[in-house]
């Protein structure tokens, strides 16, 4: 348990905006975006958390409200300004964090980075969150799989067209694999080698190793946070998963020792402030 006891960042740092997104579903983007959150919950930092979506599994791994940004597609259809109006709260969300030295995070659902980045030119967002003095985080993960490679190098580059000054995290999810045994003759590395490594060389690349399905599954059922898995009594497991004692070590084991890989590698990329208690 003492490898996920992370000590506050000394100095002091500006507010975040973290953007989890990629246009494709299945991605691996509500894991990352729960690390994020629990990350940010571990080194004290204030989070208002979002999501451009209409499911509620972050709000519900957390135990807390979410600002939800829903879909208004037939609103639109009638008041084309209703789409850019359903943001509003998302701009108000970020302007009180900014003044009292929080930070945000908003969880992107599948195709709906483009309503994100459209919405962020329109309001010119950029220009507003470098008078607030805001650092923007933009995580995209994806899987050794075509599409999903193809379509996080497109979300990639749409979102750093809207906010430019954006730090581009590129996640490497080994769930389908590892990157680096990627077939050379196939679409995946064709794909990789064409679109992904040419954003490589302006990006922060973070690994996220596969977690066994069966480990985080009944956990995740039960509406669990990584930081609770880690330190939950093995009684407490059992009854979480049904499982026995040994097998509840097992599946514990592998959430916690998955939870403080990636909270290593999320240590590279979010420099939390320590001001203020934890809202994670």
């Amino acid at each position: 348990m003492a490898r996920l006891k992370h000590s506050l960042i000394s100095g002091t740092t500006l507010s975040q905006l973290v953007i989890v997104a990629n246009e494709k579903g299945g991605q691996g983007k509500s894991l990352i975006a729960l690390a994020v959150a629990d990350h940010a919950y571990l080194h004290g930092a204030r989070l208002g958390i979002a999501q451009v979506d209409a499911q509620y599994r972050l709000a519900h791994a957390l135990g807390r409200n979410v600002l939800t940004i829903a879909p208004v597609a037939k609103d639109a259809r009638r008041d084309p300004a209703a789409e850019a109006r359903s943001f509003t709260p998302l701009y108000g969300l970020i302007e009180k964090a900014a003044g009292r030295g929080a930070s945000v995070l908003i969880d992107t659902g599948a195709n709906q980075a483009t309503r994100l980045a459209h919405w962020s030119g329109l309001v010119d967002l950029a220009e507003d969150l470098t008078l607030w003095k805001v650092a923007i985080t933009l995580i995209v993960p994806y899987v050794a799989e075509a599409e999903g490679m193809r379509q996080a190098a497109q979300t990639a580059t749409l979102l750093r067209d809207r906010i430019p000054q954006g730090r581009l995290v590129l996640v490497e999810n080994e769930r389908d694999g590892s990157f680096a045994q990627l077939h050379p003759a196939s679409d995946a590395a064709s794909v990789h080698r064409t679109m992904i490594a040419p954003l490589k060389a302006q990006a922060t690349t973070l690994r996220m190793p596969s977690i066994e399905a069966g480990s985080w599954r009944p956990f995740e059922a039960a509406r669990c946070r990584f930081v609770q898995v880690a330190q939950m009594p093995v009684e407490k497991v059992m009854t979480v998963t049904g499982l026995p004692r040994p097998e509840a070590k097992i599946v514990r084991g592998d959430v916690a020792g998955w939870t403080a890989t990636v909270f290593d590698e999320l240590d590279h990329v979010l420099p939390w402030s320590k001001r203020g208690g934890a809202h994670g």
